[in-house]
């Protein structure tokens, strides 16, 4: 398997994670920090049976990626933490394309510090990635295009800087340790820092609470204990494969499945997000997923 056809199944994995998330933390679950907590302790289990039966077959390949893959997750859990904020006050279709301009992070810290080296196409390829992402931030509002909730977008602004760090970092693990031994660490890291951030005793008992829900824990274990790890699972495999930018960079085209899915998740046939239909909106989304692929297109002929 090439580096492309892994992080592609991790981004149509991930677009669809997405949707499902904003669907748990905006109507199922009673507050962004519940569903943390809820996603943190979901992560135990899945480290547990990482750590039981994948890394006993596989080896830890001498432990030199320990530190690397325990960052990793920490960062995963600082960027993931900020993101479900984000999209809890942000319409999904615009949080995900300011969430990645991680990429834009990522080329940079590649290029400074693991010697990676880009040509003059693929920077303005990035560029476009990231122009995209920016181009969706701006609502029309009567006749003006006004920047979208502007606390949502720092929040968001702060989680794609944590998660392009976090690329590079799981990037420096895969060079060092197997992409199974990196999961388990990364998962153990990522369920502790989630909860060390989030957890709080309201937050806790709205998480307790929702136990008792099946539509809510059956979404959620299928969302993030299913989906969300195979997923996650494709994009290291694709950091082991290629290198962190191209692989981050191809990644940023999520926004084109998830403006899709959302867009068909609001018609008054099927209105499960709500979010506005109207030609102005839906044309700047648009613009900014046409960059966003035009990207990725440049990326791939480059």
């Amino acid at each position: 398997m090439t580096w492309v056809v892994a992080v592609l199944i991790s981004t149509t994995l991930f677009a669809l994670v997405t949707i499902l998330d904003k669907r748990l933390i905006a109507h199922l679950f009673p507050s962004a920090q519940s569903f943390n907590v809820a996603f943190g302790l979901l992560q135990v289990p899945i480290a547990a049976l990482l750590f039981a039966v994948v890394v006993p077959t596989v080896g830890f390949d001498g432990g030199a990626g320990i530190p690397w893959a325990i960052a990793s997750g920490l960062l995963w859990a600082g960027g993931i933490t900020l993101f479900f904020h984000g999209l809890r006050l942000e319409e999904v279709s615009r949080a995900t394309p300011i969430q990645m301009t991680a990429p834009i992070f990522t080329a940079l810290l590649a290029v400074t510090f693991l010697g990676e080296s880009l040509n003059g196409l693929q920077w303005a390829a990035i560029g476009m990635v990231v122009l995209g992402g920016a181009t969706v931030t701006v609502r029309p509002e009567l006749g003006w295009f006004r920047i979208a909730n502007r606390r949502a977008l720092v929040i968001l602004l702060g989680a794609s800087f944590v998660m392009g760090v976090a690329f590079v970092v799981s990037k420096e693990a895969t060079n060092q340790m197997n992409v199974w031994a990196i999961q388990a660490f990364r998962a153990a890291a990522m369920g502790a820092g989630v909860l060390a951030l989030q957890g709080r005793r309201t937050a806790f008992r709205e998480a307790r609470q929702m136990l008792w829900d099946r539509r809510a824990m059956g979404t959620l274990v299928l969302t993030e204990g299913i989906i969300a790890p195979i997923a996650a699972f494709m994009f290291v495999l694709a950091l082991s494969l290629g290198p962190v930018s191209l692989v981050s960079a191809v990644s940023s085209s999520r926004p084109l499945l998830v403006l899709a899915a959302s867009a068909a998740l609001s018609t008054p046939y099927w209105n499960v997000l709500g979010e506005p239909l109207d030609r102005r909106t839906l044309g700047v989304k648009l613009a900014s997923t046409v960059l966003i692929v035009g990207g990725v297109v440049a990326l791939a002929l480059a």
